[in-house]
């Protein structure tokens, strides 16, 4: 049986089967609700039910809390509707529309266990996105999701940061097989890692391959000329493991900028060794004045939020985050 799903003030409509989860239903329905990891780990689709009776599924009650539920907010990607809901959403705009394209691969560049993966679109065809948003690629029959690395004030293509992983069927096949000229197929954009408007300083976290959505978000600040203060905390389990750091040197002249690398392994002066949760709890007392946008690992982004909001007062919605969640057959 389908119910009917309002979100207000924007007064958007689409319909949720009792048996789907109602962020999946949405995005059937091309309504491109904020979200990220789509278990409930990350709390970035978590919304306020103001009408109607939803059930919920297991979820990490760390992004969650009891009193939370009792105001009436839920996890939409493990919500089921019930009855006809009202979802509270102040602000949504249902951005720009879902679509599946061809793309060809212009290059494949690779960086110690990162490759750098461009697609060209053809040139009838145009591809908006916003800064921080994923595309979910199509390769043998299932869809792998990679962020958008690439402003969108760039246009004609697509970059997407590809971490080797043994085993992984498109990772294996980008390092193995894939060749330029080769067409895939893509569907987009999804995902709200975006940047907020607001005056409040920014505070980047990320780890591995999450640095793909911060690039995308601080190539597109270079491009607006915004300059508001922005320190980026990137982690890494050694070393070896960051690329593309020329562009922090680039970011420090351009922007309002400052970054920490961190690595889990090693000790080198330039570098903090340990978390980049530890190095947060370190060096800051008072988050109050910050938006957090985190991407990266799952652990990373629970063990940050409960910490920023427990420990250093970060305000209860400024923490946006973007969790990186391996396929079952661990892409």
């Amino acid at each position: 049986m389908g119910f009917k799903v309002t979100i207000t003030p924007s007064n958007i409509e689409f319909n949720a089967e009792a048996e789907d989860f109602i962020l999946d239903a949405a995005l059937a329905a091309k309504v491109n609700f904020p979200h990220g990891c789509k278990n409930g780990a990350c709390a970035a689709c978590k919304c306020k039910i103001t009408s109607g009776e939803i059930s919920l599924a297991e979820y990490n009650k760390a992004v969650l809390t009891d009193e939370e539920i009792a105001e009436g907010y839920t996890l939409l990607c493990k919500s089921h509707a019930e009855s006809d809901i009202i979802i509270d959403l102040p602000g949504f705009v249902n951005g720009f529309p879902i679509r599946t394209l061809p793309a060809k691969i212009e290059a494949i560049d690779k960086i110690g266990t990162v490759a750098i993966l461009k697609l060209k679109l053809p040139a009838n065809q145009q591809f908006n996105f916003y800064a921080g948003q994923y595309i979910d690629i199509m390769y043998n029959g299932k869809n792998r999701s990679y962020s958008l690395a690439n402003s969108p004030s760039e246009s004609g293509g697509v970059e997407l940061h590809i971490r080797f992983r043994p085993g992984g069927a498109f990772s294996e096949a980008v390092w193995n097989e894939l060749k330029v000229g080769q067409i895939l197929r893509f569907t987009g954009p999804l995902g709200s890692f975006t940047l907020k408007n607001s005056d409040k300083k920014i505070m980047m976290v990320c780890t591995g391959t999450g640095f793909a959505p911060i690039k995308s978000i601080l190539e597109y600040m270079v491009a607006t000329n915004n300059q508001r203060p922005i320190e980026l905390i990137w982690g890494n389990y050694t070393a070896e493991d960051f690329y593309h750091t020329e562009f922090l040197e680039k970011w420090a002249k351009e922007l309002n900028f400052t970054a920490k690398l961190c690595i889990n392994e090693g000790n080198h002066s330039e570098y903090y060794t340990g978390m980049v949760t530890d190095y947060i709890v370190e060096n800051f007392t008072d988050l109050s004045d910050y938006e957090i946008y985190a991407c990266g690992n799952v652990a990373m982004i629970e063990n940050l939020y409960v910490v920023a909001r427990s420990q250093l007062q970060l305000g209860k919605t400024d923490f946006y985050s973007d969790a990186f969640t391996p396929s079952p057959d661990s892409i």
